[in-house]
């Protein structure tokens, strides 16, 4: 039967999406350390001078949380939130282009406290946010010997997506999709599995999402590890960072554990997982990806005045 041209495009738009990824697994791996600090900070520069749209609510997000800071001190939090990204980027394939463990475990060493901390019976949920090396994190807990489901969110094509999924699972995170994912994670739960969520997701307030205080103002932020921590017996909760160091190192923050009362509710969970992480993000702020629109809904009576010009008034009330 012929193609459709709506399938052929569809096919020919998944092979140019992964042709870079492709390039990046075969390049990347094999430069050493310090080549590749280099290339991420030309390639940081690049990516900040082309991305309008992500330096625009980068800058706006940076005054916001920031508004006594300098224009110079706002500016080298603004070139390390690119330069991290990049970073990020580019560590997935020179971390992961030849599936080495080891390598992983040389450059980001897992950490007494992490280590303790994993080794504690029952299912445990890491929460990180998008700061620092959020990716490398996972791989990180995976390499040491300890097992980890985590969400793979959709990045071009149904194609790609998948293909980049099968490859971040290479080291052996177990990687679930994005749809139909809380369903997966909380069965690994309920089995004593451990899960790894992201805790700066925005989420409309119609899908759950519920108001938190996050980094000095009112965001909807995804109560998902709050949610399971209600319904799992026995779950604990890290908060974590993997800082970039220098020397293209890697550290892992002591986790902040937090230990769910049979009475805590799910915005009071949230709000205690958010606080850990803006802690960590204040300390380190260039290390957070402020080119994201996570202040989109503006609180009930807000008029807007000083927000980012992104956010709107809530669309459910």
């Amino acid at each position: 039967m012929e193609k459709s041209p709506k399938t052929l495009k569809q096919r020919l738009i998944a092979r140019l999406e992964w042709f870079p990824i492709k390039l990046g697994l075969l390049l990347l791996p094999r430069l050493s350390r310090p080549m590749l600090l280099r290339l991420v900070r030309v390639m940081a520069v690049v990516g900040m001078c082309l991305d309008i749209k992500g330096r625009r609510f980068a800058v706006e997000n940076i005054r916001f949380v920031f508004p006594k800071l300098s224009e110079r001190r706002r500016y080298a939090i603004l070139v390390g939130c690119y330069r991290n990204f990049t970073r990020v980027l580019f560590d997935m394939f020179w971390f992961g282009g030849r599936q080495d463990a080891e390598r992983i475990r040389q450059w980001a060493p897992l950490t007494s406290s992490w280590r303790t901390f994993l080794e504690l019976p029952g299912p445990k949920v890491i929460v990180t946010a998008h700061h620092g090396n959020w990716e490398i994190g996972g791989q990180m807990v995976v390499a040491n010997g300890f097992p980890l489901m985590s969400v793979g969110s959709p990045l071009g094509t149904p194609e790609t997506t998948r293909k980049l999924n099968a490859f971040r699972a290479g080291l052996g995170q177990e990687i679930v999709s994005s749809d139909g994912a809380v369903a997966h994670l909380f069965r690994a739960l309920r089995k004593g599995k451990n899960v790894a969520l992201l805790a700066d997701q925005h989420l409309w307030h119609k899908k759950g999402g519920v108001w938190t205080q996050f980094l000095g103002h009112p965001a909807q932020l995804a109560p998902t590890p709050a949610y399971f921590a209600r319904r799992v017996p026995g779950l604990l909760i890290g908060v974590a960072f993997l800082r970039a160091r220098p020397d293209g190192s890697y550290w892992c923050s002591p986790p902040t554990v937090i230990e769910p009362g049979t009475e805590a509710s799910i915005e009071g969970l949230t709000q205690q997982i958010a606080d850990a992480s803006a802690k960590l993000i204040r300390r380190y702020p260039t290390q957070w990806l402020f080119a994201y629109s996570l202040w989109r809904d503006l609180p009930k009576g807000c008029d807007g005045v000083g927000w980012p010009s992104y956010a709107r008034p809530q669309r459910n009330p």
